[in-house]
């Protein structure tokens, strides 16, 4: 019963995996020209995060089901659960074996993982937020990763000018059942 279990979630992640993947690329086409980041730069994270998930896998199959993997350029964000430091320390050091990876955010809880149907609320806050992003005029949307666990909402990416950046930040505060804010968004104005 357990196998069938596994084999019901890795069916519905690859699936969800191919979807996610369709419309990042469509997406990504259709905003070449709005994007601050370029094609290469995106095919880049890309590749950096099979790579750390592919090594997760060869490792111990759970680790790349219960720990979610962020890349945007170079940076890699892991959030999720696990049982023991060990099995952390392990994910952090996989996560910087790619020679492209520029730094590791760690925001992994020790803390048994959690079952993919509890998680739905935070997926659903984050989608929310997504399409927020995508519907607002003044906001280059591909340019921002968002990730929600547990309540605490996680971003990455560049903000192009401070009315962009203070219009994404607004959007996140704005949206309920968000209980923390943790921003890894840099400023390419200020640069």
């Amino acid at each position: 019963m357990k196998l069938i279990k596994i084999f019901c979630i890795l069916f519905f992640l690859s699936a969800c995996s191919f979807i996610g993947t369709t419309y990042n690329v469509s997406s990504k086409v259709g905003a070449v020209l709005l994007d601050e980041r370029s094609l290469k730069d995106d095919w880049t994270d890309t590749q950096i995060n099979i790579q750390i998930r592919s090594n997760l896998m060869a490792i111990k199959p759970t680790y790349a089901l219960d720990i979610e993997i962020t890349v945007f350029e170079g940076e890699v964000m892991l959030n999720g659960a696990l049982p023991t430091v060990e099995d952390i320390e392990t994910v952090v050091e996989t996560a910087w074996q790619p020679e492209e990876v520029t730094k590791v955010y760690n925001h992994i809880r020790i803390q048994k993982p959690s079952d993919i149907f509890s998680t739905s609320d935070d997926a659903l806050i984050a989608s929310s937020i997504r399409t927020q992003l995508l519907l607002t005029q003044d906001i280059s949307s591909v340019n921002y990763k968002i990730t929600v666990d547990e309540g605490t909402l996680y971003v990455m990416g560049i903000a192009k000018n401070q009315k962009e950046h203070d219009a994404v930040m607004n959007i996140i505060y704005a949206t309920n059942g968000i209980e923390k804010v943790i921003s890894h968004v840099r400023k390419s104005y200020e640069q």
